[in-house]
């Protein structure tokens, strides 16, 4: 599901036999919103202040919304999704088996089903999907800090652009003047002739 002028965000995911770890990958999310609905549907929507993202996609099976968290930092939203029963790994994080170009496994988390117990461990931690009212004072730290280095770096860029200016202007000034020097010495030339 997508309307128009809205684009699928990059969605990875990894297993265990009771839980789902995704990532969302939207840079800088404002006001993002994720639901479980009836145990079966994933919805997100979100902004990165350019574009808007969203899906909705079917899950495989069975998860529980309340036992389920999200988190979220500068770069992703994180899930941590309790399935509602535990058991074998899923074939595929989705009903159907269409291939979606921007559903890609998780290879940081991603573990063979017989490997579970030495496997990494995501801390995707975070609120529960009930808490999902956000205000820009619930933005994490990480991510103001991270918009206020980008807004350093763009003044530092314009005052680049600035200094790159000025020593094109100096040097076309420069050349013009080397030019009305050439022009008079051709004339003092042409003169004494």
């Amino acid at each position: 599901m997508q309307s128009t002028g809205t684009q699928f965000p990059i969605l990875k995911w990894a297993q265990r036999k009771d839980r789902l770890y995704l990532t969302i990958m939207v840079v800088h999310t404002k006001k993002p919103t994720i639901d479980i609905i009836d145990g079966k549907k994933l919805k997100y929507s979100g902004t990165d202040g350019q574009k808007n993202y969203a899906f909705e996609i079917e899950l495989f099976d069975e998860v529980l919304k309340e036992e389920s968290k999200y988190n979220l930092d500068a770069r992703n939203v994180f899930l941590n999704i309790k399935k509602k029963k535990e058991g074998p790994y899923w074939e595929r994080l989705t009903k159907d088996s269409v291939k979606r170009h921007w559903i890609e496994i998780d290879w940081i988390y991603y573990t063979e089903e017989d490997e579970e117990e030495e496997a990494k461990q995501p801390d995707f931690g975070g609120q529960d999907f009930g808490d999902m009212e956000m205000d820009e004072d619930d933005e994490p730290e990480e991510k103001k800090d991270d918009e206020k280095k980008d807004d350093e770096k763009k003044d530092d860029n314009k005052d680049n652009e600035k200094k790159d200016d000025e020593k094109k202007d100096e040097k076309k000034d420069e050349k013009k003047e080397e030019e009305k020097k050439a022009d008079l010495s051709d004339l003092d030339k042409e003169e004494n002739k």
